[in-house]
């Protein structure tokens, strides 16, 4: 969703001038790059603090291959298309550990990572880093099967050279679910964006676009079209405005996500009687002229490993109604925005009520706010971090 050109020419120089680190051969593994995790490739490995690194990652390319050479610098990732079962996965990473001279191994998500795990095997091996780009519910480990599952899970995570969390709330989660994971092995390093892109960005004139009257404000939502993102909360919620008069005039919705359930969630807004309010926004390559485009961002979450929609408003300056689920909460502590309690649409309507009846002030105080934001937020920080983190693995004997 967020995409936007690459841009190499700007790097902090607190990054540029890190060269106290060694060249490193690095194999990594995916098996659904999408989403979080392309981003998390794009933010990360773009950054000059990984020049002296080369990648080999075995993941689905689907398109992965062009969207890499798009955004960081040319040869920096090597994509092999991984296997499609997962028992060929398995052989497919132990032949590359076997057959490569690698420093390190790093895994994205909870599926590549296990199946790495097992691939390596026991006794002296390549030291393995696991990205979680997710966390974990309790629902996901009820009943006498999934107990069995996370027992396994439990004896592979322990096994692991460490663990990185892209929020500290993420790695509290991880140590709240495998408590018997040694402590030091899990690291939570909160993320970041490219947050000058965000502060800089033209503003989209969504108005004229979508024929909205001046005077009307607008809500943006930017998730995508699933469970975990809540937008039927935010149905619920503007359902709740309409037909309560709350608000004169009426606000506008323009959804700029996508997903496997568009179809259905927009069947039940027009079920609701709202088709007339929302409008969905085509994908775009301009995220920042998107966000400034909207009067507030909603994020009714249920579940987040971290925000970075939030970043991406912060740093644009536009104000942002959040859940307090995990790895959201983290992300807007300290900052102007109202947080909503998860899973609950009349906190989502009462909360974006009070934002719009004084959006003036409101976009004043996120204003403000912006420049500590985009200092926050900056991805050199968590860049320099993880490659910091993988001199100190590299070095461990497991």
């Amino acid at each position: 969703m967020s995409r936007h050109r690459k841009r190499f020419t700007h790097w902090p120089e607190s990054c540029r001038t890190a060269r106290d680190s060694i060249s490193m051969q690095i194999l990594m593994t995916a098996l659904q790059p999408g989403g979080g995790i392309r981003t998390f490739f794009r933010y990360i490995y773009g950054q000059p603090c990984f020049s002296d690194c080369t990648f080999t990652l075995i993941a689905p390319d689907q398109g992965l291959s062009a969207y890499l050479s798009e955004f960081l610098p040319e040869g920096r990732i090597k994509v092999v298309e991984a296997e499609s079962s997962n028992l060929a996965f398995v052989r497919q990473v132990r032949r590359a550990h076997q057959t490569g001279n690698y420093d390190l191994i790093h895994s994205h998500g909870f599926s590549a990572g296990l199946l790495t795990e097992i691939s390596l095997g026991l006794g002296g091996r390549t030291p393995h880093l696991m990205t979680a780009h997710d966390v974990f519910l309790h629902a996901q480990f009820q009943g006498a099967s999934n107990r069995i599952r996370h027992w396994v899970m439990a004896r592979l995570f322990a096994r692991m050279t460490g663990i990185h969390a892209v929020t500290e709330d993420a790695a509290e989660n991880f140590r709240t679910f495998f408590p018997k994971v040694s402590p030091s092995r899990i690291h939570g390093i909160l993320h970041g964006v490219d947050a000058e892109y965000f502060r800089d960005g033209t503003p989209r004139n969504l108005r004229e676009e979508f024929g909205i009257a001046p005077d009307t404000p607008i809500i943006g939502f930017f998730g995508r079209f699933m469970n975990q993102k809540g937008f039927r909360l935010l149905v619920d919620a503007m359902a709740d405005i309409r037909e309560q008069n709350l608000l004169e005039p009426l606000p506008h919705v323009i959804t700029f996500g996508w997903g496997a359930f568009i179809r259905e969630d927009y069947d039940y807004l027009r079920e609701k009687g709202l088709g007339d309010l929302f409008h969905q926004a085509e994908q775009t390559n301009d995220m920042a002229a998107a966000l400034k485009g909207v009067d507030v961002v909603a994020m009714p979450s249920r579940w987040e490993a971290c925000g970075l929609l939030a970043m991406e408003a912060m740093a644009a300056g536009v104000p942002i109604v959040g859940s307090d689920c995990v790895g959201l909460r983290e992300i807007l502590a300290g900052s102007p925005a109202q947080t909503i309690h998860t899973g609950d649409s009349r906190s989502l309507r009462d909360a974006l009520i009070r934002e719009l009846e004084d959006l003036p002030s409101r976009t004043t105080a996120f204003e403000a706010y912006q420049s500590k934001a985009v200092e926050r937020f900056a991805i050199d920080r968590p860049a320099k971090a993880i490659r910091s983190l993988y001199q100190d693995l590299e070095r461990v004997k497991p």
